[in-house]
């Protein structure tokens, strides 16, 4: 087969070792010129200790993960308060998932509201807060309602009739602790109309209907909806965020069947509403927009996602000027690659933002570019292979030709000797029969690596960890995000690295958030496997 005789090939001229020490990066310059004779030093691709020194992907500073989060921003003073489940469960402090919070006006730095909890869980087994989950905050006069889900781990038992319900509790500053309301009735499913009534009934969204001059609750439940099991949205108005109606059901997914969806949310830009909720079983985040608050809810008129599985439970927040979405980035279990997804993790934040068909679309947030631009990092190029062409003097600008399936080109770049930082360059390929992009964790540059890869046969860009060898068509990627691609187009690209987080921005568009414990301190790089392709300007910043 072609793809062993180059292989050989490649193991005889590039002479890889991996797994090596990291690099000392010692020389500085730009790129070799295009008739030098490139060959490979010792590549690096042994994944790093997993670190918590995180600022622009933040959790918390005893070393615990995020959870779902609950963003509220005040005008007052111009914060945004991120409230969070914080990933404690059963631990010394006999707390199950209380709320904890950060707060931010630029999205690289960030404060802790309180040492302590700001809603803690019970330690009463039969109560229905002995667990606590995912809700939401809103202002009333000069006081701060938080609804929350309380969920009990010991249903069914004989004082324990129902797994979740809906709860209050009230607080008059945002940066203080919530005081539970006792004489506020827990809302349970709604009996005989067909739910699930013991449980499945968690995630509640307050907002306030000004049209309707009334408050709704959008609650994540199962019903039975025509004889199909579904995950609904049921809907419940108040006029005093007190005393709650059931008001039917706000949305049931239409022709697509949801096991749940969690953490849902409405928002408005302009004069179209939008509904964002996340799929438990996929892990994605999907949105549904509207002329009406109520609905009828369609799909976009493209991609119905904008991001892949590394933003869940996502909600979203508004400056007055912009909005923000924000979730967190599960860790794997073990802290490595090889680890399954664990729950809870960092979290991470797009600017969220309406386009001219009023579709939605992500990029980076400009306070955070700007950061993450200040200084330039100077490239060291440590090799090339195939047909690679300097494009632009002074620069790393290449085209990259690859005329057949695994005869790679590539460019591989040292390690970058950085905490946190920028790979920013524009793609535009002629043609493409297989894939293109980037590569991380780099052992070498034809097969053992991971591969952020645009895919133009199917219109989508990619993470994957299979090996270059094992990639066909029916590989199941690692993370990905749906893109139309074109011939003759640029996409800009922007990918951001904090230790183990790696977020991918495309064409400020979508944006692809993983978990890469290979990618921070090791080899890195551009390639092209039966393509013609050509990424100018790649640069690295950081702070």
């Amino acid at each position: 087969m072609r793809y062993k005789t180059l292989k050989m090939m490649s193991l005889a001229l590039m002479a890889v070792v991996s797994g090596c020490d990291k690099l000392h990066i010692t020389k500085v310059g730009g790129p070799e010129s295009e008739s030098e004779t490139v060959t490979s030093a010792s590549l690096n691709c042994t994944a790093q200790a997993e670190e918590e020194d995180y600022q622009i992907f933040p959790m918390t500073s005893d070393g615990y993960r995020i959870g779902d989060v609950m963003p509220y921003f005040e005008p007052g003073t111009g914060e945004i308060f991120v409230y969070y489940l914080k990933d404690i469960w059963d631990d010394p402090s006999n707390e199950r998932h209380p709320w904890y919070g950060f707060t931010t006006t630029n999205f690289y730095e960030y404060d802790e509201t309180c040492t302590d909890a700001l809603l803690a869980s019970s330690d009463q087994g039969c109560d229905q807060d002995f667990a606590v989950g995912t809700g939401s905050v809103i202002k009333k006069g000069g006081k701060y309602y938080a609804f929350y889900t309380g969920h009990n781990p010991n249903y069914p038992s004989s004082c324990v009739s129902k797994k979740e319900g809906v709860m209050l509790a009230t607080s008059n500053w945002p940066n203080q602790q919530f005081t539970k309301k006792a004489n506020f009735s827990t809302i349970y499913p709604p009996t005989g109309l067909g739910f699930d009534e013991q449980d499945n009934f968690r995630d509640p969204f307050v907002y306030e209907d000004t049209q309707n001059n009334e408050y709704v609750m959008l609650i994540s439940a199962r019903k039975d909806v025509n004889g199909t099991w579904k995950g609904v949205l049921a809907k419940y108005t108040s006029g005093n965020l007190l005393n709650w109606t059931y008001d039917g059901v706000f949305y049931d997914g239409g022709a697509d069947n949801y096991f749940m969806m969690e953490c849902a949310e409405v928002f408005k830009i302009n004069s179209t509403y939008y509904l964002l909720f996340s799929d438990i079983d996929t892990k994605y985040v999907y949105y549904r927009k509207s002329s009406s608050a109520n609905g009828p809810w369609s799909k976009p008129t493209g991609i119905e996602r904008f991001e892949g599985k590394g933003i869940y439970a996502a909600k979203s927040v508004s400056d007055g000027y912009d909005r923000y979405l924000m979730g967190w980035t599960h860790v794997n279990i073990g802290h490595t690659d090889g680890g399954a997804p664990g729950w809870g993790g960092n979290l991470v934040v797009h600017k969220i933002y309406q386009k001219a068909n009023g579709d939605l679309a992500v990029t980076i947030p400009h306070t955070v570019e700007n950061h993450l631009e200040t200084t330039a990092y100077s490239l060291v190029k440590n090799s090339q292979w195939g047909d690679v062409t300097n494009t632009q003097a002074g620069s790393h600008s290449y085209r990259l030709y690859s005329p057949a399936d695994y005869d790679m080109a590539n460019v591989i770049f040292d390690p970058v000797m950085a905490e946190r930082y920028e790979i920013s360059a524009t793609v535009n390929y002629v043609s493409s029969a297989r894939d293109f992009g980037f590569m991380v964790g780099a052992c070498d540059g034809w097969n053992d690596l991971f591969s952020l890869r645009f895919v133009p046969q199917e219109n989508r860009f990619s993470f994957d960890k299979t090996n270059r060898s094992n990639l066909d068509t029916s590989t199941v990627p690692d993370n990905d995000v749906p893109f139309a691609l074109s011939p003759g187009v640029d996409y800009s690209v922007r990918i951001v690295i904090e230790n183990s987080m790696v977020v991918v921005y495309i064409n400020d568009e979508v944006a692809l958030s993983s978990r890469i414990y290979r990618a921070p301190g090791t080899n890195w790089g551009i390639f092209a496997d039966h393509s013609d392709v050509t990424f100018t300007n790649i640069e690295v910043t950081t702070p």
